[in-house]
């Protein structure tokens, strides 16, 4: 009796943990943009078994980059050349993909905008998981 009363208590914990936890897999949204890089079944099935990924991926796609204005000297120095077609709507995975773009963990990577006196940098891999952690840290506050 002893043990079946602290027994059925961790079971029931486990089960209500457990629902809950799959409750929020299953209302996480997918960014429309990364079906457009990845298999919609390869996203669902990360949505249930893999979360993370998708959370990760869905700040990625806003808060790994940002452009900036390039000034007419720096313009002559030899930073890689990217082609955006709408400067307005960047699906930043897709550019990755399509136009081999590289990021560096330890610096900012820059490349000058084809025809434009802009650039896109991204920030080192540290700093953006960095900006992933505290993000997380403001959405899922220790309780």
């Amino acid at each position: 009796m002893k043990i079946f009363f602290p027994l059925t208590f961790v079971l029931i914990s486990f089960s209500i943990f457990a629902q809950n936890t799959t409750e929020t897999h299953t209302h996480l949204t997918i960014d429309e943009r990364l079906y457009a890089v990845f298999d919609r079944g390869y996203l669902e099935k990360l949505r249930t078994t893999q979360p993370f990924f998708i959370q990760r991926w869905n700040f990625y796609l806003d808060h790994s980059w940002y452009l900036s204005d390039l000034p007419p000297e720096k313009a002559k120095a030899a930073y890689p050349v990217v082609h955006i077609a709408n400067l307005e709507n960047i699906n930043i995975l897709l550019l990755e993909k399509e136009q081999n773009l590289r990021k560096d963990w330890n610096k900012r990577e820059v490349y000058a905008i084809e025809g434009t006196n802009q650039a896109l940098v991204f920030y080192a891999g540290k700093d953006f998981n960095q900006r992933l952690n505290n993000y997380l840290v403001r959405q899922y506050p220790k309780q």
